[in-house]
């Protein structure tokens, strides 16, 4: 996209951020009631689904012989890969930022991780997708299977098209720094992002519900919609569709991600990764589950 494309675009996003702003000073009550219920959300789910998994994760991820071990070139890439997937966005891409940071790998492989591990937890897609709107926790493994499927393919692609010649270090030739972060050191950097988190996802909802609310809630188009700013209201949404439209539904929203959670990583990774690759991972990824939840 050209310079003058990418200027048109953006005043098209300013002129709308402004126009949403006026009709809410002059209707606040439409910000209040999504703005009220996103908040409860994140206080009944996403903290408690997320942010002890988090302080986990990032102590883990600290202690030098996991930083051995994420140095090596297979096994290194898997355990990575596998620690974001377990606690969700955008653990995964702190993982990867802060191995970067500390030496462990290099940027490319840091990018090509960092598009890989970042899905929303597993503990959500069971639960939440899986059991409260599909029904059971049996369809919620069906979807994490999709999804883990999808994501496996992107990859493969990703891999071939960008990655293929990157030399990855190992941990013959690479020097770990000493240990020196704490559980405090987590704890109070985990709080910082669990409130930026909710920041995201407070912002987006309320976004997805004005922008859907001319189409219906209710409607294909506007469930679409406000899946696609925040994933957990667009699959909250989904419930009033049959069990296959739901399932393509929550496939797409949970393998793209949403724009939320796609601003909560790309807070992240800017200025260390590059920020189109990983957006067209996440709209692969999105497209992919979604036609794997059609066809099987």
């Amino acid at each position: 996209m050209n310079i003058k494309k990418l200027r048109t675009a953006g005043m098209v996003c300013n002129f709308a951020l402004c126009g949403i702003f006026v009709y809410l000073v002059i209707f606040p009550q439409k910000a209040t009631a999504p703005t009220a219920e996103a908040v409860l959300f994140c206080a009944k789910s996403i903290i408690p689904a997320l942010f002890v998994y988090m302080v986990l994760s990032r102590r883990i991820m600290a202690i030098t012989s996991v930083k051995r071990l994420c140095a090596h070139s297979l096994w290194g890439g898997i355990f990575t890969v596998v620690m974001g997937i377990a606690c969700g966005f955008p653990s995964g891409a702190k993982n990867c930022v802060y191995l970067y940071e500390q030496g462990v790998i290099s940027r490319t492989r840091g990018e090509f991780l960092c598009c890989v591990s970042t899905l929303p937890s597993v503990s959500f897609i069971l639960a939440f997708a899986g059991q409260g709107v599909l029904g059971s926790i049996k369809d919620g493994l069906r979807l994490f299977g999709i999804l883990v499927s999808a994501n496996l393919i992107t990859a493969a692609f990703f891999y071939i098209l960008f990655y293929r010649k990157e030399k990855y270090k190992t941990e013959k030739n690479i020097k770990i720094p000493p240990r020196n972060e704490g559980i405090t050191e987590a704890v109070g950097e985990c709080a910082y992002l669990i409130v930026k988190i909710c920041g995201f996802i407070i912002c987006f909802s309320v976004l997805g519900m004005l922008i859907s609310e001319p189409f219906g809630r209710k409607s294909l188009l506007g469930v679409i919609i406000r899946g696609l700013f925040e994933f957990s209201g667009g699959i909250a949404a989904s419930a009033v569709f049959d069990h296959g439209t739901k399932k393509a539904l929550l496939a797409l929203f949970l393998g793209f991600g949403s724009f939320s959670a796609i601003f909560q990583v790309v807070s992240i990774i800017k200025g260390y990764f590059s920020l189109k690759r990983f957006f067209i991972y996440r709209v692969a990824v999105g497209l992919t589950a979604c036609l794997l939840a059609m066809i099987t």
